[in-house]
């Protein structure tokens, strides 16, 4: 085992198990690059200024103009056999013309008895 601590950007050994915990932590904190506004990307900049805003709006609707809006909602359809239970319990009347003029009866359920 290596008892030297790591240094600076020193790069990690070949073997992970050389290192101790405290070595990899100290490690981890010499080349972390913290939250210094200056090493942000250019692009995540690019992306917050209000003109890539408008050209990233105008990209999109120039990609919906020659291929067509994409459709990216999910659907989840799940079969299911037979007949629907109690189907007594309702009537169902749809008129295509009129859908206001559509109506449901439903019936209370039949006693053992009946």
């Amino acid at each position: 085992m290596s008892p030297v601590a790591p240094e600076g950007l020193a790069e990690p050994p070949a073997d992970p198990e050389d290192w101790t915990d405290e070595q990899w932590l100290a490690w981890l904190e010499a080349t972390d690059p913290g939250d210094d506004p200056g090493s942000r990307p250019r692009l995540a900049a690019w992306r917050e200024h209000p003109v890539g805003s408008v050209l990233g709006a105008a990209m999109l609707g120039l990609h919906d103009a020659i291929y067509g809006r994409t459709d990216n909602e999910v659907a989840i359809v799940q079969e299911a056999g037979g007949d629907p239970p109690d189907d007594e319990l309702h009537d169902l009347y749809l008129d295509p013309d009129h859908p206001e003029r559509s109506e449901v009866v439903v019936r209370p359920p039949a006693k053992a008895g009946d």
